[in-house]
């Protein structure tokens, strides 16, 4: 493997991909994949995270650097990419999180690689998501992109796009953020298992003095919700979106936890209550309380900046991720405040 990434002068790339009930999608997005990379050094992850049946390991011979490993047990989106950062090549410069719902456009994953390593305060890059059938854009992503006045402005109007725009967040279904980055800033916080996992990795990012990119020459298509198959699922999807958004935005508050959770119960809250109740939401009441439910055993980390940081930190250790040398904490109002893009 090493004689083979020494040959060449780009840059090594890691990409994970996690497989989970995925017969549908991942056959297209591991092809796609290879024939948007063919002249790209990549390293691909497989991750076998249950209710796969089609041969991943032969979807992984495309590749000349490539490795199937299986979970003891499903995990959530978090848990899963972060168990296959064991596996990451040490060589690797930069890490792709690609969702199994997605197809690579052609030559994304260079054009990504190549911004990158143009700038060095750029932490991460997100091509421009499409729905999949490649007809308009994911409404994940445009959310995101919409942060970004300027982007949100071209889109719009069909005017000419610049190479990179600057947002403060983005969505993990094609990230591709540099090794060093990821290994000072720490890879997504188990807690959140899927949903909002991004976002927090983002925050960190930012926290620490780095920019997340949106590059406009790069483009995925990406099937959103597709891992949601059935009506309960779709209910567990939901409560699991209320949970990790209020403690998100709880986490923002930094050293003033208390009082933003104060403010969120006493207004932010009967409100949503309301709107749920009358149909306003996207979330059904039951969901809206469910999720309200499971933060009850979050309620120390949520309230406690230091424990929620030192739970967070042993999740890792247990996980075997090991923090560079000398990463400092990061500054969540620094984070906050870094939050202006172009």
């Amino acid at each position: 493997m090493r004689s083979e990434v020494a040959m060449s002068s780009d840059p090594l790339i890691s990409v994970i991909i996690v497989a989970c009930h995925g017969d549908k999608w991942i056959g297209p997005c591991v092809r796609s994949l290879w024939q948007s990379t063919r002249n790209l050094p990549v390293q691909v992850i497989l991750v076998d995270n249950g209710g796969t049946t089609r041969g991943l390991t032969e979807l992984s011979e495309l590749f000349r650097l490539k490795l199937v490993v299986r979970t003891s047990q499903v995990l959530g989106f978090a848990d899963a990419n972060n168990f296959a950062l064991r596996h990451v090549d040490p060589a690797a410069d930069a890490i792709c999180f690609l969702n199994q719902d997605t197809l690579s456009g052609e030559g994304w994953l260079s054009q990504c690689a190549i911004e990158l390593r143009a700038d060095e305060m750029l932490g991460a890059v997100v091509p421009m998501i499409c729905t999949y059938d490649w007809a308009g854009w994911d409404q994940d992503f445009l959310s995101c992109a919409r942060q970004a006045e300027a982007l949100a402005q071209t889109i719009e109007s069909g005017a000419e796009m610049r190479s990179v725009y600057y947002v403060p967040y983005a969505p993990a279904a094609a990230m591709v953020v540099k090794a060093s980055v990821l290994r000072q800033v720490g890879p997504f916080d188990p807690v959140f298992g899927s949903y909002y996992e991004d976002y927090d990795l983002c925050t960190r990012m930012r926290g620490a003095g780095y920019r997340i990119g949106i590059i406009t020459r790069a483009r995925v298509a990406h099937q959103s919700g597709s891992a949601t198959r059935t009506a309960s699922e779709r209910r567990r999807r939901g409560r699991r979106i209320v949970r990790n958004r209020v403690l998100y935005e709880i986490r923002l508050a930094g050293r003033r936890r208390t009082t933003a959770l104060l403010r969120y119960f006493a207004l932010s809250f009967p409100r949503n209550l309301a709107r749920s109740v009358l149909g306003r939401s996207a979330h059904p009441l039951l969901e809206f309380l469910g999720g309200h439910l499971d933060l009850l055993p979050l309620a120390r980390r949520m309230l406690s900046e230091a424990h929620d940081r030192s739970a967070w930190r042993a999740d890792l250790a247990r996980s075997g991720f090991a923090f560079a040398a000398g990463a400092s904490e990061i500054n969540q109002r620094q984070a906050r405040s870094s939050i202006a893009v172009t």
